[in-house]
């Protein structure tokens, strides 16, 4: 994860600071998005619970119907079976007596008036038929009941499926819903963890920028203070260079012209070419086959130092700001000159060593 380079002449610091504002308020704007679907999944799991009460609630329901039913087609089936039984067993019955003589007192008074066998016979039939009517009406009429019955709870039924079947899909659309919010969040939040880095690191990159700054004006400071009081009335003494150090002048002035950039490290040719002070030099004796670290602080801990009086070209010469840490370098070409990297609006350039400030020289 990498924020955006530096624009070319832009001021570090605000460029930084301009980053970090904007990666902090997408930040914001990504977390208040996953607020708001949380909000709306909570709200989601809420209603999903009411849905799940109520196809609970609807399927007891069913159930019971169901339950119901199968009793009155149970009862129906008993119903229709006693219907069978009695008609049977009232023929039965009626044969039985009609074959044996009946004691009933219907039947005694039949025969008792006298009359002849074919009209005693014909109003006993008449007698045991009407007994037979009474008792297969009463159980028909009990079989209609219970079809009325068995129709109302078959309509309840069928509402109560209706009920399951809405109750069941409301539930599936629900779930869809909270499935698609689920996923969302998890995206915003996987957003968030991203900005949240690309916070720090901006968080990062501008305190670094400060701190280049600051020390670019200490630099300034101490190079305006030099150029005030003049050059070194030191004598140096030009002595042969070896391949390597003259590999490294060469290079170094080959940039002469190049623009001052903070942190910049690119020569001619590139799409944005810029050093600052030990940006140069690294990259003048790395094309020499020598590597030396990147910061001016860092290489004058690295190498061995020489004295003043000794120093040859493509040495390493160190400034501070008055303080005990290394704020600048350059690299003696001769003649008591060093190639630099000023500071900001400068350019790579050849001058005389100032004092002020010195701390010494070191040889890669």
């Amino acid at each position: 994860m990498v924020l955006p380079s530096l624009r070319a002449g832009a001021d570090p610091v605000s460029n930084s600071r301009s980053q970090l504002n904007q990666v902090t308020n997408q930040l914001q704007g990504a977390q208040a998005q996953a607020a708001q679907i949380e909000s709306q999944l909570q709200a989601q799991g809420a209603r999903l619970d009411i849905l799940a009460q109520q196809y609970e609630t609807d399927e007891q329901q069913l159930q019971t119907l169901d339950a119901q039913l199968t009793s009155l087609k149970a009862q129906i089936a008993v119903t229709q079976s006693h219907i069978a039984a009695t008609q049977a067993r009232l023929r039965q019955e009626a044969l039985q007596s009609y074959m044996t003589g009946a004691t009933d007192n219907s039947f005694d008074s039949i025969f008792s008036s006298g009359g002849e066998k074919a009209a005693v016979t014909q109003e006993y039939q008449n007698l045991v038929g009407a007994n037979l009517n009474n008792e297969v009406d009463q159980l028909h009429q009990e079989q209609a009941a219970l079809g009325v019955q068995q129709a109302q709870v078959q309509a309840t039924e069928l509402q109560a499926h209706a009920a399951v079947d809405q109750a069941s899909a409301a539930q599936q659309q629900a779930q869809a819903v909270a499935a698609q919010q689920r996923a969302e969040l998890n995206q915003v939040k996987g957003q968030v963890a991203t900005l949240i880095a690309q916070q720090q690191q901006a968080k990062q990159q501008l305190a670094a920028a400060q701190y280049q700054a600051q020390l670019a004006a200490q630099e300034a400071a101490a190079r305006a203070a030099a150029a005030a009081k003049g050059p070194s009335n030191q004598t140096f003494t030009n002595v042969a260079v070896s391949p390597g150090a003259s590999g490294a002048v060469q290079a170094a002035e080959s940039q002469l012209g190049v623009p001052y950039q903070w942190g910049g490290e690119s020569p001619k040719g590139s799409p944005d070419p810029g050093f600052d002070c030990s940006g140069l030099t690294q990259w003048s004796w790395r094309q020499a086959g020598v590597s030396i670290p990147r910061t001016a602080q860092e290489q004058y801990d690295a190498i061995p130092h020489v004295a003043m009086s000794q120093i040859q070209p493509g040495d390493l010469v160190f400034w501070n700001d008055g303080t005990d840490s290394v704020q600048h370098v350059g690299m003696y070409v001769g003649n008591g000159n060093v190639i630099d990297a000023p500071q900001t609006g400068e350019d790579v350039q050849i001058q005389p060593i100032w004092t002020n400030g010195l701390v010494g020289a070191g040889r890669p």
